[in-house]
């Protein structure tokens, strides 16, 4: 009997007696019946099909869990749960309500680096300031370089070994008089911690924040910061600390300090 040049079909031969074509549909019906269902082994909607090792049969994988991403595993195809990218990963999200200091703690090590994001960070009254400390750390071990601006005066300060983390005594992270309620004088600004959880390398910090000294009345901004954190210790807590006053913080309605991981 002829067969078909792909497949292998079975085909009546040009010479073959009529009376065995019925017999002869009915065994090329069985045949591609048998191959498409190899070829085609889904059973639940989402399924999809690859080539096996086996000719002219294909393998049914079947549709994989949301979330999940196509991938290779063993050389043939797989569904799997995706590792984390990069991207940012929130850690921690606060609001002050009057509080004279607000602490980030038992931060994981597993980011490469940490981003501070906080605005609406309003103080109760004149005469305080805050500021961002790095594992509670009150020693001289910051040192920073940055460009600053107050009112319509525009200048670059630095400070090395300094206990207070800021550009100069009037540039606080947090605000210094930064009491009144309008949304753009709170305290507002976005700091980096790179390689923050190595335990044998100095911590690379960028940063910029501004607010409006009340008690000085003129607008004041940290327009750029970069500074090494002069400790080979891995950073597993951040803190807001009052430096001067007694004054409290409070965010402002719909405003947060939030800490992000990123990788």
């Amino acid at each position: 009997m002829a067969t078909t040049t792909n497949y292998g079909w079975t085909t009546p031969d040009d010479t073959a007696l009529v009376k065995d074509g019925a017999a002869a549909i009915r065994t090329l019906g069985s045949s591609v019946d048998t191959t498409t269902k190899a070829l085609n082994p889904s059973t639940t909607l989402g399924d999809i099909e690859y080539r096996s090792s086996t000719a002219n049969t294909n393998t049914r994988l079947g549709i994989g869990s949301t979330g999940q991403v196509l991938t290779v595993a063993g050389g043939v195809p797989s569904w799997a749960t995706p590792t984390s990218t990069a991207g940012l990963t929130l850690i921690s999200e606060q609001v002050a309500s009057a509080n004279s200091g607000i602490d980030f703690t038992s931060i994981s090590g597993s980011y490469k680096q940490l981003l501070l994001v906080w605005s609406g960070a309003q103080h109760s009254t004149t005469g305080s300031a805050f500021t961002i400390r790095l594992n509670a750390d009150s020693g001289n071990n910051y040192a920073m370089t940055g460009s600053y601006a107050a009112g319509g005066t525009i200048g670059i300060a630095g400070a090395n070994n300094s206990s207070i983390f800021v550009g100069g005594s009037d540039y606080f992270a947090f605000g210094q008089d930064a009491n009144s309620a309008a949304l753009y004088a709170p305290a507002k600004g976005t700091l980096l911690i790179d390689n923050y959880s190595s335990s044998t390398k100095l911590k690379t910090i960028s940063g910029a924040w501004s607010y409006f000294d009340n008690g000085g009345g003129l607008p004041r901004a940290m327009l750029q910061i970069s500074g090494v954190y002069n400790d080979t210790t891995a950073i597993t807590q951040l803190n807001i600390v009052r430096t001067a006053g007694t004054a409290t913080l409070t965010n402002l309605s719909n405003t947060s300090i939030r800490l992000y991981g990123v990788n």
